[in-house]
């Protein structure tokens, strides 16, 4: 077998297995549901409802696209325009559905066939991206566990201690684990200065570090952004529009239609860790967490997997069908021959 087709096989092997775990976890979620039974929960939608949400998260997306353009500008690019943009972010999002972390790739390589950006600095940019969405979700999650601190106390512990009933154990693994990671980067820092010298007449090395260079700059590309202000108003409205994206789901199902404010706010950390997870689409884990958190608000377990459905379902499909048509688009778009870096 020849290293090629080893890659490809492993990458089968690796696909084939997050695949397995998804539809693993959404069987479990919905074992006790015949297709009839869900059926007919989906004859009492308001689909004027779903529709918005759609609208919603499509906005979303193309705001995303715009601060993408944000982030890129400091390093050169600054014939890029959101329209464009907004295809290669979709076509990524509907990769990541098919194979996960898939999609950051994807949205790089579309960026640069159609617009010339460097992969390197286009990935840089998308990690700082994903590192600030990671910050804003534990900032909305602290502020939210503040604010539902009885349900949601409760709901973590009780968690905690049915896969870690003993504690002194899970504790002595994980300062353990962290003993080893901070032993492992001490001596790859030891052995990078003994041996520096070789290091830098080594080819390989030396592209190695343009490389992490050139990620590095794409990172820090946030400091350095000319519109700090649009920026972080920006950042502030897709949060702000992927939370309406799933209050407005909770009008559309009748079991959800009381539901709170802070309940949203409390869906929207569990839907961001949902998402998060490396599989396809986050299915089966947005299921689970979802649906378990809405008990905490009075919706029967029922009820909760039906809305987790719903509401997975609509921005699933929506990713499918716009993702595939921006997929179609970025195969015969224009390459943009102005768009030559300046720095």
């Amino acid at each position: 077998m020849t290293k090629g087709s080893r890659k490809v096989f492993f990458d089968i092997i690796k696909y084939a297995a997050t695949l397995g775990i998804a539809g693993f976890l959404l069987w479990y979620v919905y074992r006790d549901f015949s297709l009839d039974n869900i059926l007919s929960y989906f004859e009492d939608i308001n689909y004027y409802w779903l529709g918005l949400s759609i609208a919603i998260a499509l906005l979303s997306h193309y705001l995303r696209a715009y601060r993408w353009n944000i982030l890129l500008e400091p390093l050169g690019y600054n014939n890029l325009k959101t329209s464009r943009t907004f295809i290669a972010v979709m076509v990524g999002y509907f990769a990541n559905n098919l194979v996960p972390r898939l999609g950051e790739v994807t949205r790089c390589g579309i960026l640069k066939k159609n617009d010339n950006v460097a992969m390197t600095s286009a990935f840089g940019s998308v990690v700082a991206e994903r590192a600030l969405d990671l910050v804003m979700l534990v900032i909305l999650a602290a502020f939210t566990f503040i604010l539902e601190f009885d349900k949601l106390h409760n709901f973590v512990f009780d968690k905690f201690r049915e896969n870690f009933p003993d504690t002194g154990t899970f504790y002595s693994l994980a300062i353990a684990f962290s003993l080893i990671a901070v032993g492992l980067l001490a001596g790859i820092l030891l052995l990078m200065k003994i041996y520096r010298e070789k290091l830098h007449r080594n080819s390989i090395y030396l592209k190695i570090r343009q490389l992490v260079k050139e990620l590095l700059e794409g990172f820090l590309s946030i400091r350095r952004v000319k519109s700090p202000i649009l920026f972080w108003l920006s950042t502030l409205g897709i949060w702000a529009l992927y939370y309406l994206m799933l209050i407005v789901v909770f009008y559309a199902f009748p079991p959800t239609v009381g539901l709170s404010f802070i309940a949203g706010l409390t869906l929207l950390i569990m839907s961001g860790l949902g998402m998060s997870a490396p599989v396809q689409g986050g299915i089966g884990v947005f299921h689970i967490l979802v649906s378990s958190v809405l008990v905490l608000y009075g919706i029967s377990v029922e009820d909760g997997k039906v809305f987790a459905l719903i509401a997975h379902s609509t921005q699933f499909i929506t990713i499918m069908v716009f993702g595939g048509i921006s997929f179609v688009i970025s195969v015969f778009m224009h390459k943009n021959q102005s768009n030559v870096v300046s720095k």
